[in-house]
């Protein structure tokens, strides 16, 4: 990951801050962006030191998100050699409640502007003359059901279908894509919802998971292989690092 230029939407906490802890230490230069620039900042200093730049914008504003993409590359001049998507909102709510709105609004966060980005990082001098890789967080809960969750796993099945399909469309172009699907990780996210459930849920949720609930690092490290060259013949997977959750 040397002198790697990779982009980290979503960089302000759980995997995707972990990622750039993980990416920097192997000598990433990172450009990280989420909503909270306070938080952004916190996490650069956790990183090791290097070219490593910030940029609060809100995913769902598309005309912010391309300003800050465009200002990433003119500042530097240097083209992304690989993109991460970890931004995402949790969505726990009964179908017979869901309403439209609310519908777009996660499509809006967890999966249009891996579209939107990926377009802008296809344009020419945006991505390295010697190729890239994409890593988009999907879940495990894009491939199976849950009760309430109708709305979070429609986002994430469509991160899974979405890598699929520009996985075979950017192979030309020496682009390689692919997702990770983590089961439940120890983030600000997950912890919130452990909080409000009760004990005998949170234990049922824990038995789920045979080798037990995941850290973020976990999921780094197989977003960090994914970015690299160990990786340089996989396009097209989604990698479940689960504990064993989609063994069952």
């Amino acid at each position: 990951m040397q002198g790697k230029k990779i982009l980290i939407i979503g960089a302000s906490s759980g995997i995707g801050k972990e990622t750039a802890i993980t990416l920097a230490e192997e000598g990433a230069d990172l450009v990280l962006m989420s909503r909270n620039l306070k938080k952004l900042n916190e996490v650069v200093s956790l990183c090791k030191k290097g070219n490593h730049r910030v940029f609060s914008v809100d995913v769902t504003d598309e005309n912010a998100l391309i300003q800050a993409l465009t200002e990433s590359i003119k500042t530097d001049g240097k083209p992304y050699d690989g993109f991460v998507y970890s931004a995402g909102m949790e969505a726990t709510i009964p179908a017979k409640l869901l309403k439209k709105d609310f519908l777009q609004r996660v499509l809006d966060v967890n999966t249009i502007p891996i579209i939107l980005i990926s377009n802008f990082l296809l344009k020419k001098g945006n991505y390295s003359s010697s190729g890239a890789s994409f890593v988009f967080v999907s879940s495990v809960m894009g491939h199976l059901g849950q009760p309430a969750k109708t709305a979070y796993c429609m986002s994430k099945h469509a991160i899974v279908g979405i890598t699929k399909s520009l996985a075979l469309e950017l192979a030309p172009k020496k682009i390689r894509v692919n997702c990770v699907s983590p089961g439940m990780v120890k983030t600000e996210m997950s912890l919130e919802i452990l909080e409000s459930i009760s004990e005998e849920n949170v234990q049922q949720i824990e038995s789920m998971h045979p080798l037990g609930i995941g850290m973020p690092k976990d999921v780094a490290n197989a977003i960090e292989f994914l970015l690299s060259d160990k990786s340089s013949w996989i396009t097209g997977i989604d990698l479940y690092v689960d504990g064993g959750y989609s063994a069952h």
